[in-house]
């Protein structure tokens, strides 16, 4: 089974991988870009050492939202209810877990 066919799975799993990987995906290629333009330009600007701790949460919640238009395609035009379902539980999860370590820490 390939990739395409498992994408196109109505699976409670299968949204739960996506709602959980895509983000974990994006973040990690938001936040090593993050760290590149930091070290390149920290000659440049004047360094702040609060930078990383306040701009991390920014970047889970921009790293959230590719989740919503993959969830939008698996609900109204693939009509996967269970994947989107899955999708949504996850987004949940991340949304929940920034919360708890947003206002907790």
């Amino acid at each position: 089974m390939n990739l395409k066919d498992r994408l196109r799975s109505d699976s409670y799993s299968m949204g739960l991988l996506l709602g959980f990987i895509v983000p974990i995906v994006l973040f990690a290629i938001l936040f090593g870009g993050m760290m590149v333009l930091e070290h390149y330009n920290e000659f440049m600007l004047m360094r702040n050492p609060d930078l990383n701790h306040k701009m991390v949460p920014k970047l889970i919640l921009v790293a959230i939202l590719p989740s919503v238009f993959i969830m939008r395609h698996y609900l109204l035009n693939l009509k996967y209810d269970k994947t989107g379902r899955g999708i949504l539980i996850a987004t949940f999860v991340i949304s929940i877990a920034f919360v708890i370590t947003q206002f907790t820490l």
